[in-house]
């Protein structure tokens, strides 16, 4: 049985079209196949969350939304449940599908799927707060990325360029907005053993795969693996800067910054005397402290372009 989870807000209405295409498709009449349409925000983790644990016959979860629901299906599977899913980039970030290289034309995706092509090893990371864990598909963030990404989820801008595919417009324009409002904050970092204090810190990233924000490579170096956890730490930077790194970002300069670090690690701890926002997948919050690694057991991606 192939369990389809489709977001009809996502992309401005676009996940509905794809799977309205989808169902007329040759390779779909050919399956056993159920859909769920969600209906509101945490729907997708809460329909994933009771088909798992009634059923035993899913052969893969599609997921045709955003990286919003990828996030939910993420978290509604469960740290023991393996099994496979594939996102068909229907949202106005879609970074899940394109760290994973998954591509095409819908009907294409579904038949790698069907094929159990393009299989690919996946480490969702995981944090811990406040006694909370949860995972993250693609990244977490800290600062003042986590405020951006609040503005932009605010604005109403969002859903006119995302219809036009230019959603990551709507994330430049909220970063010009905070950058006049944010205060950096004094954190504390535990890693490799290690204890840091840090002043005036920014921005703290860490990331499953390079992409951010609907295609920017915040972290280009960072890679789909086991154990490790790129995080990239922007500390003691001007306001002015700040923006000239953001606008280096697509091309990977803003890591030459001396204000930017990057380190690696197979964990990490953070701590700040003051609230500070945080987002997961685009998801925000806030939080004081924060445990993050990555998971221990992998899941299966299917309908990938990379090769193993």
């Amino acid at each position: 049985m192939y369990i389809f989870i489709v977001n009809p807000t996502a992309g401005n209405g676009r996940a509905r079209k794809m799977y309205n295409k989808l169902i007329n498709s040759d390779t779909y009449q050919t399956i056993n196949s159920e859909v769920y349409f969600t209906e509101y925000k945490g729907h997708a983790e809460e329909i994933v969350s009771g088909i798992v644990q009634e059923r035993s016959d899913i052969k893969a979860i599609i997921v045709i939304g955003g990286d919003g629901t990828v996030h939910e299906v993420a978290n509604g599977l469960g740290g023991e449940v393996n099994i496979p899913i594939s996102p068909f980039p229907a949202g106005s970030g879609n970074d899940f599908s394109r760290g994973c290289l998954i591509k095409g034309k819908p009907e294409q995706l579904l038949q790698r799927v069907v094929a159990h092509s393009g299989e690919m090893d996946y480490w969702f990371g995981h944090y811990e707060m406040e006694g909370i864990q949860r995972r993250f598909a693609n990244n977490i963030g800290f600062g003042f990325d986590a405020e951006v990404a609040k503005k932009a989820n605010e604005s109403r801008h969002k859903k006119v360029l995302s219809k036009i595919g230019l959603g990551i417009v709507s994330y430049l324009i909220a970063l010009v907005q905070v950058l006049f409002t944010f205060k950096p904050k004094d954190i504390t970092f535990l890693y490799n053993g290690e204890k840091r204090q840090i002043k005036n810190c920014s921005l703290i990233t860490i990331g499953n795969h390079p992409y951010y924000g609907g295609g920017m490579k915040l972290i280009p170096t960072a890679k789909i693996e086991p154990k490790k956890i790129p995080v990239l730490i922007v500390h003691s930077i001007s306001k002015i800067k700040v923006l000239t790194m953001f606008l280096t970002v697509l091309t990977g300069y803003h890591l030459r910054f001396k204000e930017v670090e990057l380190i690696e690690t197979e964990g990490i701890e953070i701590y700040s005397k003051d609230k500070i926002y945080f987002h997961a997948d685009g998801e925000t919050n806030d939080c004081t402290e924060a445990i993050i690694k990555k998971e221990s057991k992998c899941i299966t991606v299917l309908g990938s372009l990379n090769k193993k």
